[in-house]
């Protein structure tokens, strides 16, 4: 099950956002830049999780609770379905 992006969204190297169809614009810190950039690339959540806990050291818990959290949020800002 992956993740969709409803609008045109670009996000920077540094991890600055920007939808192209409203406008909005936001800073992602490290781990959301880390989540966004692998959904942009296809990653199933799964991928995602297991990545999380490589690339920062945390544990499954952690892990899975940034990325459901993150996940919401875009949900919640209509970026994803």
């Amino acid at each position: 099950m992956g993740t969709t992006f409803k609008s045109e969204v670009t996000v920077s190297k540094s991890g600055f956002v920007f939808d192209h169809s409203s406008g909005l614009t936001f800073s992602l810190n490290e781990t959301g830049h880390f989540i966004f950039k692998e959904l942009e690339a296809g990653s199933e959540p799964s991928e995602i999780l297991s990545g999380l806990m490589e690339e920062f050291a945390v544990d499954d818990t952690t892990a899975r609770k940034d990325l459901d959290d993150f996940l919401r949020q875009l949900k919640d800002l209509g970026f994803v379905e």
